[in-house]
């Protein structure tokens, strides 16, 4: 008959840590901690997605912040270049919300937008009502 080793292990349950004895291959001391830890595990992998959701918010934000910037320095009927705001770190890709009129399609990042103007230039307007939302 083969001897049997007595090893004592913790449990790899970060909240448990009881020793106990078993397989080699054991790694919880009871079912209640293995169906824990798993359960702990689901919850890491579905709240992954916040870390893509802060960047976008961290994107939004940053465009915001130029945004505001530049129309609270030069006014109403803001006309810049789309390099400058390229140049700022302004990502055109990420909107909250568009507005199609007559004068063309208007991209909002919250409550300031713009128009792409002909030949790369860009106005920046406000809008008042988006704050009321």
């Amino acid at each position: 008959m083969q001897q049997l080793r007595e090893t004592q292990r913790l449990c790899s349950y970060q909240y448990c840590g009881k020793p106990f004895e078993g397989r080699s291959d054991k790694m919880f001391c009871s079912d209640q901690c293995r169906n824990r830890a798993r359960r702990d595990q689901l919850k890491d992998e579905r709240w992954n997605a916040p870390v893509f959701y802060s960047k976008v918010s961290e994107i939004l934000q940053r465009n915001h912040k130029i945004l505001q910037e530049l129309y609270t320095e030069k006014g109403d009927s803001t006309v810049v270049t789309d390099f400058l705001l390229r140049n700022n770190g302004f990502n055109f890709e990420f909107i909250t919300r568009i507005l199609s009129t007559f004068k063309g399609i208007y991209r909002f990042c919250f409550d300031y937008g713009w128009l792409e103007l002909e030949n790369g230039k860009i106005l920046i307007v406000k809008n008042e009502k988006m704050i009321m939302i």
